[in-house]
């Protein structure tokens, strides 16, 4: 994730961080999977964009051999202190580096590096195709851009009551056109060829990774789920109706009988989309 174009932000970590951080602890198996079948050669010079704490960076780094580099660029300076003491134990032989820029105004020249890799962020962006296109400009010729994205309104799948689940999909909407000019963004993970195209990429494959989990759930994937209703909670309290308000009160709050993760057959699978694009020789 990052923030405006052109914006550094104060040391402080996101108020995401919380939500993030426990996204990446409760699938990191599946996460680095991902990582894992990209196509980077030993050799690649490698660019994480909007790296955060440097979780993916320095997984991709495990990939590389003593001639290739992985650069972690993100706003953020207290997720950069964080990503460099992560590096530090790094056991690798692969450069590692991070560099505190926005996604429009990265220090590097045209065509340098090999593979650009985007990871839950390009909604987040005020324009993805504009961000793309700076990807595009520091990619060399041949090489590849690869982004992992959600669409914010459907990336969890909950055993919502049928009562409520479409009015909350509503207002969410509702809020979002309220408070973006780009409600498209929002809808960026199946967009992503599309996107890709416009930014100047030929479009590669496109494949959707859902992450499944159920009751009994972890004490990570619990406290990312809990985070993930509070925020669905506080987008849509503007926008719902009673009594489908109230109902979503009970099915969040942890001190409900009919909170959500007290189900005892509870399952919750998070949808993300993964796609590749080439830059034509």
């Amino acid at each position: 994730m990052s923030s405006a174009p052109g914006k550094i932000v104060e040391d402080a970590l996101p108020a995401y961080d919380a939500l993030l951080s426990n996204f990446h602890v409760a699938y990191e198996r599946e996460l680095t999977a991902i990582v894992q079948a990209l196509p980077i050669g030993p050799d690649a010079r490698v660019l994480d964009l909007a790296c955060g704490d440097g979780f993916y960076t320095t997984r991709i780094a495990a990939r590389l051999g003593p001639k290739g580099s992985a650069t972690g660029v993100d706003t953020n300076a207290a997720y950069l202190k964080a990503a460099r003491k992560c590096a530090a134990n790094f056991a690798g032989v692969a450069r590692v580096e991070f560099v505190e820029a926005s996604f429009d105004r990265m220090p590097f020249p045209d065509n340098s590096f090999d593979v650009v890799w985007c990871a839950q962020s390009l909604y987040s962006l005020p324009d993805p195709v504009s961000a793309l296109t700076h990807m595009y400009r520091v990619l060399r010729p041949g090489g590849l851009v690869a982004v992992l994205e959600n669409d914010t309104l459907h990336q969890v799948l909950l055993p919502w009551p049928a009562s409520i689940e479409l009015p909350l999909r509503a207002a969410e909407l509702r809020a979002f056109q309220e408070s973006s000019e780009r409600v498209s963004k929002y809808y960026v993970g199946r967009r992503l060829p599309e996107v890709l195209a416009k930014a100047g990429f030929v479009p590669g494959p496109m494949t959707t990774h859902a992450f499944d989990r159920q009751s009994p759930l972890g004490t990570a994937e619990r406290a990312l789920l809990q985070s993930y209703l509070d925020d669905v909670l506080t987008r849509v309290e503007g926008y719902l109706a009673e009594p489908r308000l109230s109902e979503l009160r009970k099915l969040i709050d942890p001190n409900s009988a009919t909170h959500l993760l007290a189900l005892p057959q509870l399952t919750m699978t998070w949808v993300n989309v993964l796609a590749i694009g080439l830059k034509a020789k």
